[in-house]
């Protein structure tokens, strides 16, 4: 006997689907609506403008604070290139006691606890540097002195974010020069009121910053749509 199959009754649409397909229809003229606004809408913003700031050249020197030193260093005296070695190999080196120089009466100490002179320069050789332990370095090397006890400056001064860095940070352009700690500070006295103040220059101006107070109704910048640009037109004067 063949069975016939009972024919099946359709389920009715659910509400939610018959929304979903009447709402699939509006999209593109949405999208219509948005690009004809973006074409024909408002053309843009008037900013406020003024004059940029000046800063003298002179205010931005890019020469080193203090010359420097020489590896080893040399003073002329009387006439004549003189290192260090040059007299300190006449006289055997004195213990490193607190005591009143006759040389070198000018050099004030005042570097913390470096009140010694030995703390950073070497006993047997004063062309030369003395770190903890011993090492010897050149003068050329004065910031792994430095960084013996100025850890966090050094690293700073590392990542370029202390001292001054002259040149191209794109070192494929050119050299990049990076001052000394010397060049800058004196190391028997590397405080600040022992240098020539710095004063800061202008700070940025941004319209985040508010409106400067120099604009004026008639000092706009007006700033268009960049869909129109992207469809050639020109912005206005």
């Amino acid at each position: 006997m063949t069975e016939h199959p009972q024919p099946t009754e359709s389920l009715p649409s659910s509400p939610r689907g018959a929304a979903g397909s009447w709402t699939g229809y509006l999209v593109g003229p949405v999208f219509l609506v948005i690009a004809a606004w973006f074409l024909w809408g408002p053309e843009g913003l008037d900013i406020p403008a003024h004059r940029g700031v000046a800063v003298d050249e002179s205010r931005i020197p890019t020469t080193p604070r203090r010359d420097l030193l020489g590896d080893p260093p040399v003073i002329n005296i009387d006439g004549f290139d003189r290192t260090c070695m040059d007299c300190h190999r006449t006289f055997p080196p004195r213990p490193d006691t607190p005591a009143r120089l006759l040389k070198h009466q000018h050099i004030v100490l005042d570097h913390g606890i470096n009140d010694r002179c030995r703390n950073c320069h070497d006993g047997e050789d004063r062309d030369k540097l003395v770190l903890r332990g011993g090492t010897v370095i050149g003068y050329g090397e004065v910031e792994q002195l430095c960084a013996k006890c100025h850890g966090p400056t050094y690293r700073d001064w590392q990542r370029g974010a202390h001292g001054r860095t002259n040149g191209y940070w794109d070192t494929s352009r050119g050299e990049m020069v990076r001052l000394q700690c010397t060049q800058c500070h004196d190391p028997h006295i590397p405080r600040v009121p022992a240098m020539d103040p710095l004063w800061p220059l202008p700070g940025p101006d941004t319209l985040r910053m508010g409106v400067p107070e120099d604009a004026t109704p008639h000092a706009v910048i007006h700033v268009r749509d960049p869909l129109r640009r992207a469809f050639g037109e020109e912005d206005a004067e």
